[in-house]
Parts: C-alpha cells; sequence; structure tokens
C-alpha cells in the first residue's frame, strides 16, 4: 500500500508539479487549496504526509499547522512546509508552528523528494 501525501497548495502548477513528483515515485497524492481546506481532508484522508503552502488564502500554512497539532486526530502527522521564502527566519517561524521541515521553492526535484521520502520510508 502506497503512503498518502496531502498536498496543501494554493498555485496549480506548484500542486501540479509536486503531483507529478510525488505519483512518478510511487505515492498517492489529495490536496487541498487552503488552510481551511488542509484541516479537513487531513481529518478525513488521514494522510501519511501533508506538504504544506505557507502563503494561501483564508488561513496561511502556519495557522493550519499549529491547528493541525493541537487536534488529537492530526497532531501525529509530519507537515512540511514549502515557501518562496528562504530565510533562517521563514525556517524557524515554520518549526516553531510545529512543521517538521521545511522546503524552498521553486521545488527541485533533487532536494523535494530524499525530504519527502525521509518522512514516510
Amino acid at each position: 500500500m502506497s503512503k498518502k501525501i496531502l498536498i496543501v497548495e494554493d498555485n496549480p502548477n506548484n500542486r501540479y508539479l509536486a503531483e507529478f513528483l510525488l505519483e512518478s515515485a510511487g505515492f498517492t497524492t489529495c490536496h487541498a487549496t487552503t488552510g481551511v481546506e488542509a484541516i479537513e481532508r487531513a481529518k478525513s484522508e488521514r494522510p501519511d504526509l501533508i506538504l504544506m503552502d505557507i502563503q494561501m488564502p483564508e488561513m496561511d500554512g502556519y495557522e493550519a499547522t499549529r491547528l493541525l497539532k493541537a487536534d488529537s486526530v492530526t497532531r501525529a502527522i509530519p507537515v512540511i512546509g514549502i515557501s518562496a521564502f528562504a530565510s533562517g527566519d521563514a525556517r524557524q517561524a515554520a518549526l516553531d508552528s510545529g512543521m517538521s521541515d521545511y522546503i524552498t521553492k521553486p521545488i527541485v526535484a533533487d532536494v523535494f523528494l530524499p525530504k519527502v521520502k525521509n518522512f514516510l520510508l
């Protein structure tokens, strides 16, 4: 049974790239486009990993992650933040919100896939 990854991304091009790379590597994916939808999908889909965009409409990835980590149903699901911000402050903010790791955009397959696999294999 393949591992399921929830991709939380409001940009369709970024979402497509992540889905393509993950599905080509044998993972199953589902997606959400907002933080609110991410919380709902995490509870209903119970993914093995969540890839969380930081900047989204309605609720940013930091707040969505804090809410996921506060809920006993979703607390144990690892969350990797994904953002175009490459500063150390952005990485620290992601970790402080409860994310397990942080990947910068644009997504580079040689960096992206090993980080994802590290949490699943």
